[in-house]
């Protein structure tokens, strides 16, 4: 009777021991979830700005300079510089959307 009692025992214990583990992974699976439909929102949000600024044609601007304005600015580095600062004011301006990021600015 003992035996019998002991064995339930330890079978309901590695019962309970494998049904907190399956509720551990369930509860990481659901943060890696709502993480995942963050990151689809944010990708989202990042092709709905790209439609936006499809009106903007910097390029016709570009080509109507003058060959020596264009050859000098090519070989200065200006159209890298530009993008730089351009993606480094918005990704500022999008981290003061952010609450508590407001550290250094």
């Amino acid at each position: 009777m003992l035996d019998w009692l002991q064995e339930t025992w330890n079978e309901a214990k590695e019962f309970a021991y494998s049904l907190l583990l399956t509720i551990v992974e369930f509860l990481k699976d659901i943060a890696i979830w709502i993480f995942e439909q963050f990151m689809d929102l944010s990708i989202l949000a990042i092709h709905g700005l790209d439609s936006v600024f499809s009106g903007l044609d910097i390029a016709s601007h570009i080509n109507s300079l003058p060959p020596a304005v264009s050859f000098y600015a090519s070989s200065l580095g200006l159209s890298q510089a530009m993008s730089m600062i351009i993606i480094s004011l918005t990704l500022r301006f999008l981290l003061q959307l952010i609450p508590f990021t407001r550290l250094g600015s």
